[in-house]
């Protein structure tokens, strides 16, 4: 979604609004003379400036409500005008309070507009970045609208109707930072829904592919999920009891489980790139304690795992 600024706005509004030329006014002499004058006056208005046109619109507002019932020509060039007039008026909004990081008059104003048009995927996408980046500053206000949003363009994108990825490189970058985003709204409340999500992230673009944080997420989401769900069956089950067949297939679904978590986070540590040295360390710090408890307190074959676990398929 482009700014549009003032002198834009009027001349999106000249060009994109169909209008009766002065001589077919003059010439409707069947027309009632308030009304002829109304719509003259509001017509002269409508081809000067955004100040202008302001005034033009509210004159505008004024024929519809007097002669709306008429549903002739004038009132439908006159509607039309006015729908024009409201939709770049709600995307400047929107476009100014993304640009002044106001976040909530950006999901107000961007809902604003999906109710109009509803399948406007470079809003959502724009929604969906303002969310991701409200949240990852410890600010979830807006991390259920943004998940919503998110499948909802997902939905356009498999019906293919997406066919601009509206500031991504590419549609399947576009479709990977969804899927991305969604992950991360999940990955706290709900990580056994993030997971597979995630995964879609990874195999949709080579971006996120190429991203440590996705395997982060991933990695954490095993860990918070079904690795902690499994390891309290385990404990509730077999805890103080002798070995059995199935104590023994438990822990082995959960030593599984956490080298499924190990690998993803090996492969966030290995595709740090120089620049992102405290985060290596943060997640480095993290794997290993995972890695430890999954080998006895050891770290033996850790950095050869790192070294070694992008030239390797995912689990």
């Amino acid at each position: 979604m482009h700014k549009i600024g003032v002198l834009a706005f009027a001349v999106a509004l000249l060009v994109g609004t169909s209008v009766l030329s002065t001589s077919t006014v003059l010439a409707q002499t069947t027309q009632p003379d308030d009304k002829m004058a109304l719509y003259t006056k509001y017509y002269e208005k409508r081809k000067g400036d955004a100040e202008e046109q302001k005034v033009a619109y509210e004159l505008g507002q004024e024929f519809v409500k007097k002669y709306g019932a008429d549903d002739d020509q004038y009132v439908k060039a006159v509607k039309k005008f006015l729908d024009k007039y409201d939709e770049l008026e709600r995307s400047n909004k929107f476009n100014a309070a993304l640009g002044q990081k106001d976040y909530a008059k950006a999901f107000e104003t961007g809902q604003q507009i999906l109710e109009h048009q509803p399948e406007n995927f470079g809003v959502m996408l724009q929604l969906v970045q303002a969310g991701y980046v409200s949240s990852t500053a410890n600010n979830k206000n807006f991390n259920s609208q943004s998940m919503t949003i998110a499948k909802k363009a997902l939905e356009l994108m498999d019906a293919n109707k997406v066919t601009d990825p509206a500031g991504m490189p590419s549609l399947d970058d576009a479709r990977g930072y969804l899927n991305f985003a969604i992950g991360w709204f999940l990955h706290d409340s709900s990580p056994n829904e993030a997971v597979p999500i995630l995964v879609k992230a990874i195999n949709s673009s080579a971006s996120y592919k190429a991203n440590p944080t996705t395997y982060y997420l991933l990695g954490t989401s095993i860990i918070n999920g079904e690795y902690s769900q499994q390891v309290k069956e385990y404990q509730e089950k077999y805890a103080g009891k002798d070995a059995s067949p199935e104590q023994q297939a438990l822990l082995d679904r959960i030593n599984k489980t956490g080298e499924r978590a190990v690998d993803a986070m090996a492969r966030a540590v290995a595709l740090c790139k120089p620049e992102q040295q405290k985060y290596r360390t943060d997640v480095l710090a993290q794997l290993t304690d995972i890695y430890k408890d999954l080998h006895k307190g050891s770290e033996e074959g850790l950095k050869e795992l790192i070294d070694s676990v992008l030239s390797k398929p995912m689990p």
